[in-house]
């Protein structure tokens, strides 16, 4: 590129967040080892350990949702959010494990020791915020579970989830605090570390509904450019441009509403050195099936950017830019951007659709393939049009992008479903291209197998988890 400056990421490197994670967990049950805070009998050790685990996860869970982005900026707002997901079966399990050491198994002997235990632990009054605890902790875990298949708006889910949320970490805290065991130290460590967690997500509510009137963005244009989605077009009042890196994305509110629950993703289809900022977006019930009735002039609240999708570097041996369906929006914005800054390397692109009149209209993308002297791989499963192939993308096309390139200095950025992202991406490393330039976002672990990449991710964090349960056990044997 002949601008190779381009902006820098931010957020932590994955390793430190893995170690800063693993030490905020343990910092409690380090606490309780140093002030000497131990049991006689090991089931009560394990069951101080696997609650007080279970609690520091469960107070992180307010930082781990994507919203910050001195944790996401760097290994990307889809691995966050997954780990935010995966984490909380996990902060379950720990939690009821509690419960059962406490408990202890039935015993032949002493039956009626077994029958007492859970008889206290399920009727106790001192206990009462710890069953209610664990009960919201339960349904949160399941209605994020199984968010897709539930019955309700989104906007509800969310209001419930959030105010769930605090309300176990409120729980949660008091509980804590009720035991009875801990001194002034212990009291004090507690009460920061919900502070520490709560204060910054409830800050991003509190931002939103303090926002000034005036700094809302106004649609400008809106036009449907294929059956199913739309193209909006924000200009500022003010007239600053938002500063982002190309593939990021923003949460936007139509109609200004300041309330975070009416936030919707939507990916910029702009390049960074444009005034409007573009957005396109595919109806998909809810909010989207109503773009039809918003019109010029509609205020619309812009909380971004965030994410971590683009190129981190000047690429140094080639670029290979691949969309499907509406993931064609970041990778718009990347291509516009590649072809204002010139490229010192070969760029490739590939968009890939399910019917042909679902493709964006070529003016969107046109200009920037001919400023950077590229042909188009164009490719539809249904359906005929002019340099359009028939069929889905896959090793053959994959071959086809990478000849005259060195797969192992290629830079590949794929947008679009995941099944696609994952079949191409192991496509592209059986082909040569290392796995650390492949990149993605993948928001949805339902549909498709995982790729390479994502078990490595996978593997990773649960080296994590297993880090944890080690603490655990060595807590509990001490």
């Amino acid at each position: 590129m002949t601008d190779v400056s381009l902006p820098r990421r931010r957020g932590l490197p994955p390793l430190l967040l893995a170690i800063l994670y693993a030490a905020a967990v343990l910092l409690p049950l380090a606490f309780s080892a140093a002030t000497g805070e131990a049991h006689r009998q090991i089931s009560m050790q394990a069951a101080a350990a696997t609650g007080t685990v279970a609690a520091a996860m469960i107070l992180l869970q307010m930082v781990t949702s994507g919203r910050f982005e001195v944790i996401s900026g760097r290994i990307g707002i889809d691995v966050t959010m997954a780990f935010h997901k995966w984490a909380a079966p996990l902060a379950l399990a720990f939690a009821l494990a509690h419960v059962a050491f406490l408990v202890g198994l039935p015993d032949a002997e002493r039956p009626a020791r077994f029958a007492r235990r859970l008889e206290i632990f399920l009727t106790a009054d001192s206990l009462g915020d710890a069953r209610l605890a664990l009960i919201l902790l339960a349904l949160l875990v399941v209605m994020a579970l199984l968010r897709d298949r539930l019955p309700m708006r989104y906007q509800v889910w969310r209001a419930s989830h959030a105010l769930g949320a605090v309300a176990l970490v409120a729980l949660l805290v008091w509980h804590v605090l009720g035991d009875g065991r801990m001194g002034p130290m212990g009291l004090a460590l507690w009460i920061g570390f919900g502070l520490a967690v709560t204060l910054p997500a409830l800050w991003i509510y509190a931002k939103r509904l303090t926002r000034p009137a005036t700094d809302c963005w106004t649609v400008a244009a809106i036009r449907k450019v294929t059956p199913r989605i739309w193209e909006m077009t924000l200009e500022n009042p003010a007239g600053q441009p938002l500063a982002f890196r190309a593939g990021q994305f923003v949460w936007a509110s139509v109609g200004g509403r300041r309330l975070p629950l009416h936030d919707h993703p939507f990916s910029i289809a702009s390049a960074p050195h444009e005034r409007q900022l573009r957005l396109l977006i595919q109806e998909a019930g809810d909010f989207t099936s109503s773009l039809a009735a918003v019109t010029p002039g509609t205020r619309v609240g812009i909380d971004g950017p965030h994410g971590s999708f683009g190129l981190g570097d000047a690429p140094r041996g080639g670029l290979v830019l691949i969309a499907g369906g509406v993931g064609i929006a970041p990778i718009l914005s990347i291509l516009r951007d590649v072809a204002r800054r010139g490229s010192d390397v070969p760029v490739r692109f590939a968009y890939s659709v399910h019917d042909v009149a679902d493709l964006i209209p070529k003016a969107l993308y046109r200009p920037a393939l001919k400023a950077l002297g590229i042909t188009p791989l164009l490719t539809a499963t249904t359906g005929t049009g002019d340099g359009v192939a028939r069929g889905r993308l896959g090793p053959e096309q994959m071959t086809q992008l990478l000849d005259g390139l060195d797969p192992a200095r290629t830079d590949v950025l794929i947008c679009g479903p995941g099944p696609l992202m994952t079949s191409l991406t192991d496509t592209l490393a059986g082909l040569g291209v290392p796995l650390s330039r492949i990149d993605y976002e993948r928001f949805s672990y339902g549909a498709g197998t995982l790729s390479a990449k994502d078990k490595r991710r996978l593997g990773a964090v649960g080296l994590l988890f297993a880090a944890l349960t080690a603490a655990i056990a060595a807590y509990s044997l001490a």
